[in-house]
């Protein structure tokens, strides 16, 4: 491992103050997604933590620490951020209301409408017959496509006892088209009650939720839509995806996958 990975993996590592494992880059992810898969085991029957994968990076860094504590600037931001400012950061994440995940969709969902300025583009798109349809059952924020190997990867175990809180923690969010990490949380509480998904893997502009339960078919092509509004970027930049192709997929993916520019 080289130093910069060193030093970022021990920064990260001391920004969230909890158990992590470093992974390093492997041909064959399962000595990870068996880790994952026995954190997962520990913690559904300890409910202190919920494991995630971490794929690291500076930006992400950055962005953890600027949007934990406002006092933080300049270009030696990891190494300087007040940890008080930070844990009273995230407990006032975590105490704050969740419960309004629905409400947020819907904004989301209006600002997607305001961003495409017709509404009559915006149903058309909804109606979109056709697409690739594509189901997901592995993870793919931490591949490196061009090796064929993983990314360096963190597994931590974030001290919370709902998965959905992980963000206080991992405030990847607020930035363009990225939901806010308030927001972030309570869609995420409201998807994980409603179809038991889980943040899975973090980077630093990607998040993926593991599925416990197949979405209902008569949910899917609105959770499509919500899904649309949280992250355009799957549809709008995704090749010959629509709304509808999206729908299909989700009936049997057991992951979602979200990125943003």
């Amino acid at each position: 491992m080289s130093d910069q990975i060193t030093s970022l993996v021990s920064a990260i590592t001391k920004f969230l103050g909890c158990p992590c494992t470093y992974f390093a880059p492997m041909v064959d992810d399962e000595p990870l997604m068996e880790a994952y898969r026995q954190a997962l085991e520990e913690s559904a029957e300890l409910k202190t933590f919920v494991p995630v994968i971490i794929v690291p990076s500076e930006t992400l860094l950055d962005t953890l620490v600027m949007n934990s504590d406002e006092t933080a600037n300049g270009d030696d931001i990891p190494e300087k951020y007040d940890l008080d400012e930070v844990t009273r950061f995230r407990n006032e994440l975590l105490s704050a209301d969740s419960t309004q995940g629905g409400a947020a969709l819907s904004e989301l969902v209006s600002i997607a409408q305001d961003v495409l300025e017709d509404p009559e583009l915006f149903e058309r798109m909804i109606n979109e017959e056709g697409g690739t349809v594509e189901s997901h059952h592995q993870f793919l924020s931490y591949w490196d496509y061009d090796s064929g190997m993983t990314e360096h990867v963190i597994l931590a175990k974030i001290p919370v006892q709902h998965p959905y809180n992980v963000f206080a923690y991992l405030p990847m969010g607020g930035w363009n088209a990225c939901p806010s990490n308030s927001a972030l949380i309570a869609i995420s509480r409201l998807w994980y009650e409603k179809y038991g998904a889980i943040p899975a893997v973090i980077s630093k502009d990607t998040v993926e939720y593991l599925v416990d339960e197949a979405v209902p078919e008569s949910e899917c092509k609105d959770l499509a839509i919500k899904q649309y509004a949280f992250c355009p970027s799957i549809i709008e930049e995704s090749d010959g995806i629509t709304i509808s192709s999206h729908a299909e997929g989700l009936k049997t993916s057991s992951v979602w996958y979200f990125w943003w520019d």
